[in-house]
């Protein structure tokens, strides 16, 4: 009875090592293929570095943000992904699903990155399709977290709440954050750009707490 549920048990953790063996191929080839969405300019011999700013200047800056934004959510989501996956302890049919949706949104990356990248298409369409995908991704991972931590399913050695609240609540404000950008595009406001201080401001939020907390120990009351 014991050699059986020692059996089951290695089995289970294959089948969710295969899930996220599956989940880090499929993430790997979209990272690479946004990578070679950069196209080098055909260059003249003569071209000083002033001439190629002048000329090339600002492409390459517009796409070099644009693939920093890109890469670092999905580098982040992977990371997400990664530790998620290491205290899973049992999954389902829907799990599966919603880790499927999740890579779906991640391979569309390559292809909304390319139509940024197109020259003779309208700006704001192609902006709006971007963020749209990276609203995509954060909703589809969001809903996958959601679908583990539920209490009837117990897929997770992590019980602690305020861990899982954190883990949930890092997916939200990034769904949050980039669903409003697609909306202010959508209606055409220049400033979308600005929603996203809420990012850093997220991050720095509870180091700044934990450093008041503890200069506030430190203060020695007084007598």
């Amino acid at each position: 009875m014991k050699a059986h549920r020692e059996a089951e048990h290695n089995r289970t953790q294959f089948q969710i090592d295969r899930i996220a063996f599956f989940s880090d191929a499929v993430i790997a080839i979209a990272l690479t293929l946004m990578i070679l969405e950069i196209k080098i300019p055909d260059l003249d011999r003569d071209m000083t570095i002033r001439i190629i700013l002048n000329k090339y200047g600002w492409n390459i800056a517009w796409h070099a943000v644009a693939l920093l934004v890109a890469f670092s959510t999905i580098g982040n989501l992977w990371m997400n992904h990664h530790q998620l996956f290491e205290h899973i302890i049992m999954y389902d049919e829907r799990l599966i699903r919603f880790n499927l949706y999740f890579l779906f949104s991640v391979m569309l990356l390559p292809i909304s990155i390319q139509f940024l990248f197109a020259t003779n298409e309208p700006v704001y369409f192609k902006l709006l399709c971007y963020f749209a995908n990276l609203s995509f991704s954060s909703l589809m991972y969001s809903l996958l977290v959601r679908h583990i931590f539920l209490k009837k399913n117990n897929f997770s050695s992590i019980k602690d709440t305020q861990k899982i609240f954190k883990l949930k609540l890092e997916n939200y404000v990034l769904f949050v954050v980039f669903t409003i950008a697609t909306i202010l595009i959508a209606f055409n406001v220049r400033w979308f750009y600005l929603i996203f201080i809420v990012i850093p401001i997220k991050n720095f939020y509870p180091k700044i707490k934990n450093w008041m907390k503890k200069r506030k120990s430190e203060v020695v009351p007084r007598t």
